[in-house]
């Protein structure tokens, strides 16, 4: 199981589930839904939070948030 939080920078990832918690619905409010590629565009010097391009927008994580989606990494799908 990889979650989001362990992306490298550049990486692209399939969402293929959320991990059940209080964010939950918010997440997928945001649209962090199975299905959904999004590729981490950003990391903050001191890690945390995370920057993730999802349907071409910016997202801001928390670590703690990323760590919530489950994704499939997407072979030969850098961005960078």
């Amino acid at each position: 199981m990889v979650t989001a939080d362990k992306l490298s920078k550049g990486m692209t990832a399939k969402i293929s589930a959320l991990l059940p918690s209080p964010h939950e619905e918010r997440l997928s409010a945001m649209g962090c839904v199975p299905g959904t590629k999004i590729t981490l565009e950003f990391i903050a010097p001191s890690g945390d939070p995370l920057a993730f391009n999802v349907e071409g927008y910016l997202l801001g994580l928390r670590k703690s948030e990323a760590k919530l989606l489950i994704v499939e990494p997407i072979a030969g799908a850098a961005n960078g």
